[in-house]
């Protein structure tokens, strides 16, 4: 009879055992899957064409390795004595890893607008929330990295900020001249020096902002974010 309990026994913990790491296996495998989806690489991406228009709604991932049109934001945060704040990239970016930023940069999710995507990264990067946003113009932008219908804002805001350590690598205010020097070295990201340029063009004087202010009608924050 003991040997029969045994055999029981052991039957019974081999069964509980095997069926432990077929669920611990199942929900690895479901667990992975959702991180995929969460992460920026499974974000998905709205795929367009020349005139805005979708053409597929796309795995982030797949994006970038096929390059394909894409919406995104650039954001300019002036200090009120006319600094720009610049900050650096992370050597993890997927995109011009390391080098400087003149705004602050956002893919735009499917399903999102520009202006939200725009209000949402500055909360994240910067830890800006509450602060309006002045829409300025749109460009388009391509190169082996990258290929992005950009809509460029700006705003008003003197710190301090809460960096995201995962995007900013680290950040500082810097002069017009600065900036320019970043552009001349090849040192800022080419698509942020590509927008500078327009918005230079745009606005020459040696308070860009305060033109802006004087001649955009601010967006007001969302209140969710």
């Amino acid at each position: 009879m003991s040997r029969w309990l045994l055999l029981a026994a052991v039957y019974a913990w081999l069964g509980f055992t095997v069926g432990y790491f077929f669920r611990k296996g199942w929900e690895a495998l479901r667990g992975g899957h959702l991180a995929d989806t969460g992460a920026a690489g499974g974000e998905r991406v709205d795929w367009i064409d020349e005139d805005g228009r979708l053409r597929e709604t796309v795995p982030r991932a797949e994006m970038r390795r096929r390059n394909l049109l894409h919406r995104v934001t650039h954001t300019a945060v002036f200090h009120p004595d006319g600094r720009v704040f610049v900050q650096q990239r992370t050597h993890t970016k997927d995109v011009y890893p390391g080098l400087f930023d003149v705004c602050v940069g956002g893919t735009v999710v499917s399903g999102e607008t520009f202006d939200r995507n725009a209000f949402r990264e500055l909360a994240e990067e910067m830890g800006v929330r509450g602060v309006p946003l002045y829409p300025l113009f749109r460009h388009r932008f391509r190169d082996d990295h990258t290929n992005n219908l950009i809509q460029v804002y700006a705003c008003c805001h003197a710190g301090p900020f809460r960096l995201q350590p995962e995007e900013v690598a680290g950040g500082d205010w810097y002069t017009l001249a600065q900036v320019e020097a970043l552009i001349e070295a090849g040192r800022l990201c080419p698509d942020s020096a590509a927008g500078w340029r327009l918005f230079r063009q745009a606005h020459p004087g040696p308070r860009p902002f305060d033109a802006v202010v004087r001649q955009v009608t601010p967006l007001a924050p969302p209140e969710d974010l």
